[in-house]
């Protein structure tokens, strides 16, 4: 590892010259307060170098209490993203003046608490990695600018986000906890016999932008006979409502809450930040929501509404999902009801299976205002002014047993990776869309909540590839390519534009791709 002095020297003679000189100052250096490492250098102005910066922990300060476990240390990194990109953002968000560059960027962190790549933190040391773009003047390399990008704005970024005494204890320690709290309430879910846990006071209602929950929300309660109380890590036991495993129906008024609070179920699969409202959501982590997406691929064919949604309620199972969450406004009638199918019709409701698939293990959440849906229930939840109550209804008999869900192995031999020269590309255009070649695959079902969680699911794609001959489970495929991708960002320094992603979310992808094929074994 070279010298500050040498790195300096480096961008020193460089200057001037043109900006391709900067490939020189490839490589990593020891600075006073921090390691940096120039991992590549971008083509041009119009680019993007990669960086990292490590700060050994002996500086950083972080006291061992909080990287004690697993969920202390996710939540320890996401914290440091959260500050490292705030800091970016008011002192490196513009050029450095009367040049082109200068610019610190790190994907920005939203309401969940996820492992971020954009940061690791070991016994060792703490390190963020991020872009920045070169200075220059006419293409051609600025030293004066350079420096002050190095040891100007991002030291100072360093110092703001990556040292323990940059932040309040409370603060620090509250976001730690909380998440920690709510990764143990997530464990004890299934030996309490319960699919999904909402704290009494939580504000499901969020903001348009989902950035914050609505002001002047109505805090949630439910009736005392829905409460259980949950001994966590960090302060004082936690009480809200136990959904019980099992087919669980919520019904209620229009404009009651009751979409709300499914959306917040379904949000519980991961922490959240303090102040964000659903900190103690928190539901099954391979929690699915389903909904009609008619004309979606599977093969050659096109599926109807009904049978898209079945469809992914299968795939759910298959990817080993133990809770599905259904909302009849987005369903179609006939998933829920039968009374939109004709007498002779031989298919099935989701009201008809719950029962059945609850005993195999996997709940079923269904938003739904019709009666037989509603009585066939194991467990009815009224929904008004997010007050939730415990409806006793005369249960409804005529349940069937849920169909047997067979295990499909991928065959990615007709699938198109290539895109212009790239033998195998995949990306991330939008949050719920992964770029496969050049066909996009639509996801509207996905738990995606963070599009660093997209990309990572489209890197493990790329990964997968050769996996899928048709010797491994769909299931195995997503969880080795995701499990191989997260261990190369620690390995390699790379990974700044991923965040914790699910198995069940890259099989979705995969099953929607019509180039896909599966071989199916009892």
């Amino acid at each position: 590892m070279a010298s500050e002095e040498i790195l300096r020297k480096t961008i020193h003679n460089a200057d001037g010259k043109p900006f391709a000189k900067y490939r020189n100052i490839e490589g990593s250096f020891v600075t006073e307060g921090f390691e940096l490492f120039v991992d590549e250098v971008q083509g041009d102005r119009t680019g993007h170098t990669r960086m990292r910066v490590r700060v050994p922990m002996k500086r950083a300060g972080f006291p061992e209490d909080l990287r004690s476990n697993e969920s202390r240390v996710s939540a320890l990194r996401d914290i440091i993203a959260r500050r490292f990109w705030e800091s970016a953002r008011t002192h490196a968000r513009s050029p450095i003046p009367k040049t082109d560059g200068g610019e610190v960027y790190m994907p920005r962190p939203g309401q969940e608490v996820l492992s971020r790549g954009s940061v690791v933190v070991t016994e060792h040391y703490v390190e963020a990695r991020f872009t920045a773009d070169l200075p220059s003047k006419a293409n051609k390399v600025d030293e004066m600018a350079t420096i002050d990008l190095i040891f100007g704005r991002i030291s100072l970024i360093v110092s703001e986000s990556m040292l323990m005494s940059a932040y309040k204890r409370q603060k620090l320690y509250s976001h730690v906890e909380t998440a920690e709290n709510a990764d143990w309430i997530r464990s004890r879910l299934p030996e309490m016999g319960l699919a999904a846990f909402v704290a009494v006071g939580s504000v499901l209602p969020r903001r348009e932008d989902d950035l914050a929950p609505m002001i002047d929300a109505v805090p949630f309660d439910c009736d005392d006979c829905l409460k259980v109380t949950m001994e966590v890590p960090n302060g004082e036991p936690i009480v809200g409502m136990g959904i019980p495993c099992g087919y669980t129906a919520v019904t209620g008024a229009v404009g009651s809450g009751k979409s709300t609070l499914a959306d917040a179920i379904f949000a519980g699969v991961y922490n959240h930040i303090p102040g964000d409202g659903r900190e103690y959501v928190v539901s099954d982590p391979d929690a699915v929501y389903v909904m009609a997406e008619a004309g979606r691929p599977e093969g050659e064919a096109r599926l109807s509404g009904p049978a898209s949604e079945l469809a992914s309620v299968n795939e759910a199972i298959e990817a080993g999902s133990h809770l599905i969450i259904v909302d009849e406004e987005y369903s179609s009638p006939c998933v829920i009801r039968r009374a939109f199918m004709s007498p002779d019709e031989s298919g099935y409701t989701l009201s008809e299976i719950g029962h059945s698939l609850g005993e195999s293990g996997v709940s079923i959440l269904a938003v739904t205002g019709d009666e037989s849906a509603v009585r066939m229930a194991d467990t009815v939840l009224l929904v008004d002014g997010f007050r939730v109550k415990k409806l006793d209804v005369d249960r409804l008999e005529g349940g069937r047993d849920a169909p047997a869900v067979v295990e499909r192995y991928p065959v990615a031999k007709n699938v198109s990776f290539e895109k212009s020269r790239k033998e195998v590309s995949t990306a991330a255009p939008a949050i719920r869309t992964v770029e496969i070649g050049e066909y996009k695959v639509q996801v509207p079902v996905a738990g995606f909540f963070d599009q660093s969680q997209t990309r990572e699911v489209a890197d493990a794609i790329a990964v997968a590839r050769d996996m899928m001959d048709g010797s491994l489970p769909l299931r195995e495929v997503c969880q080795k390519a995701i499990e191989k991708v997260e261990s190369d960002d620690v390995s390699e320094g790379t990974g700044m534009g991923h965040a914790r992603a699910r198995a069940v979310d890259m099989a979705a992808v995969l099953s929607r791709h019509p180039q896909m094929l599966f071989i199916r074994r009892d």
